[in-house]
């Protein structure tokens, strides 16, 4: 009897043993908290990609530039584009070029097209006569225009009607058609054939109606890039002369580089050798004087767009990114900026603070 009550005891304490092998079997295949330190960590997928090099490289989008820049640091604003040289219109592409001049004239009504049907031999004759007569129109009307001019001289001489803005202008155009009107006509009769070239490469030897539209258009758009340009160029050189200029004048007999009274005369549109740029800048600068006298007189909202952008390249002032309404604000500036009796050397500081940033 006591035999099996101790047997009953010992079954009623006995642990079971399905329990202590569930934990052990836990313990063993739990992973373990800490890494080992000899153990590398999975790529991130945050980790850098290698770099692919592309050739030709991306190009990076240039940043927004503000939309109105203030007065006298307009050509700042813009980056100088590459200027247009005589490369892009080589004698290779030059017949090309002239044929498309002569296209652009026909479709704006300048030139008579040849007939339809036209061979090649009457359709070039054709063009000839046409691009001639379209010369000999353009001499006449300098004549014409000639005696127009003196008329408003003698009116304005005799104490009558005071002269206008634009009989004022339009005697500046005549008196330069007038110098180039001997040499246009020597190389027309000799050699017409080379007019051309001269409309790509020496456009200020033409008379200004002896220009067919699109080489009017290209003839500007060269000025405009040569414009563009001068800031990267001669920036810091005009910069030092504005510093410089404590009475806000830089007077033209001090500048003795050639070449950089050129770069000023380029700010302004006026093309030429750099021998001749300081009588050039001179003589410009003082039509300009007397045409900001007539501005001066004038509401600036009344001028025509192409009025208003001939008169802010003539003042060296960037026209490129503009609207109507900041060509105003940048044309208004400069006339505060001088009076009547400023003289050359006021706007020639002008000019080089245009050109300096």
């Amino acid at each position: 009897m006591l035999r099996s009550r101790a047997c009953h005891l010992a079954n009623a304490y006995r642990v079971p043993q399905t329990p202590i092998l569930i934990l052990t079997r836990r313990l063993q295949t739990q992973p373990s908290k800490t890494t080992p330190a000899k153990t590398p960590l999975p790529p991130s997928n945050n980790a850098p990609k290698p770099q692919v090099k592309l050739n030709p490289g991306p190009i990076k989008p240039p940043k927004t530039l503000p939309a109105t820049p203030p007065p006298a640091v307009a050509a700042s604003r813009t980056p100088p584009p590459t200027v247009q040289t005589v490369d892009r219109v080589s004698l290779k592409n030059l017949k090309e070029t002239t044929a498309k001049d002569i296209a652009d004239a026909e479709s704006h009504g300048i030139l008579t097209p040849p007939p339809e049907g036209a061979g090649w031999a009457k359709s070039t004759l054709h063009k000839a006569i046409q691009i001639a007569k379209f010369y000999y129109r353009g001499v006449k009307l300098v004549y014409t225009r000639g005696k127009m001019a003196r008329g408003i001289k003698k009116r304005v001489a005799a104490g009558d009607a005071p002269l206008e803005r634009w009989e004022h202008r339009m005697m500046k155009i005549q008196d330069g058609d007038e110098k180039k009107l001997v040499p246009f006509v020597f190389i027309a009769i000799i050699l017409e054939e080379i007019i051309p070239l001269i409309a790509i490469w020496y456009p200020e030897m033409l008379p200004s109606t002896c220009i067919l539209p699109s080489q009017r258009d290209r003839i500007q758009q060269g000025f405009t890039d040569a414009a563009l340009a001068i800031p990267a160029t001669w920036g810091p050189a005009l910069g030092s002369l504005t510093r410089a200029a404590d009475t806000g004048e830089i007077p033209l007999d001090a500048l003795t580089d050639a070449k950089l009274i050129r770069a000023i005369g380029s700010l302004m549109h006026l093309p030429g050798l750099a021998l001749t740029a300081r009588r050039r800048v001179r003589k410009h600068l003082s039509f300009i004087q007397a045409d900001d006298a007539f501005l001066a007189k004038e509401d600036l909202r009344n001028l025509s767009p192409q009025e208003l952008l001939e008169a802010l390249r003539e003042r060296g002032i960037i026209t490129t990114g503009l609207t109507a309404k900041e060509q105003v604000q940048q044309l208004s500036w400069w006339l505060k900026s001088v009076d009547e009796n400023d003289t050359i050397a006021r706007r020639i500081y002008l000019v080089a603070l245009q050109g300096s940033r």
